[in-house]
């Protein structure tokens, strides 16, 4: 689609060293690594966060049918993928990133001028916001809801990642949703005049993830998904 390689190259124009830090895939590193100290501990802290988020919807009256994923610190593309075939969460490490990766976050933290340092950045998106978005993943594998309708699949997951930390962390929830209206306010709408968005995105997924058009289309479900009014329950997003 000739559109859509334009807007591609676009949007990386647009972006590039500007919001990249959150766009471009990160570099693969093989799981063979020997786990350092700090990834023992990072990978205590999201088992943490893992079961703390399978307690609440049990808490909720479900049962999942599925384990609770396993979870492998090993850069994956996007810096987190629920892998429904063998049930595991793979998830990045700061201390993983190449160098012009944590350039990115450098750059981005200087743009975004909120206080917080690059890697702080990096841990609150990556081990919080895109960690509890991987797991909803993993409940949408529970119910047997991850199919083609790719949008519907993502904006899900979104609106329970979104629920959760209303429920747990309010204060973190409104600094993603600020963070997130940040991204689209630097960009302007791929979607092409008199397309449905929701079509688009599923009709086009395998060609967008990983670029700049995927991460407007993430921000603007995390922003929809914050905005609903009334705000879904914890509850009411698992169902």
């Amino acid at each position: 689609m000739r559109f859509l390689s334009c807007a591609a190259r676009y949007f990386t124009a647009f972006l590039l060293g500007v919001i990249l830090p959150v766009l471009l895939p990160a570099q693969e590193v093989t799981s063979s690594l020997s786990e350092t100290p700090s990834k023992a501990a990072l990978k205590a802290q999201l088992i943490t966060l893992r079961d703390s988020f399978v307690s609440q919807i049990k808490a909720e009256g479900f049962k999942p049918n599925l384990p609770p994923p396993e979870i492998v610190i090993d850069n994956p593309p996007s810096y987190g993928r629920y892998e429904n075939e063998r049930n595991l969460l793979h998830i990045s490490a700061w201390e993983s990133l190449p160098p012009d990766q944590e350039a990115r976050f450098v750059r981005l933290a200087d743009i975004l001028h909120n206080g917080q340092s690059p890697q702080e950045l990096f841990e609150e998106g990556v081990h919080r916001w895109v960690f509890v978005h991987e797991l909803s993943h993993w409940w949408q594998a529970c119910q047997h809801k991850i199919t083609d309708d790719h949008y519907a699949v993502e904006y899900g997951a979104n609106r329970i990642a979104a629920a959760y930390w209303r429920l747990k962390d309010p204060a973190f929830m409104e600094r993603r949703a600020k963070h997130f209206r940040a991204i689209m306010a630097l960009a302007p709408d791929p979607v092409p005049a008199g397309e449905s968005k929701e079509k688009f995105f599923s009709a086009n997924y395998e060609k967008l993830a990983g670029t700049p058009v995927y991460t407007w289309y993430q921000s603007a479900m995390v922003v929809e998904a914050s905005d609903e009014t009334p705000a879904p329950c914890f509850r009411q997003t698992l169902q």
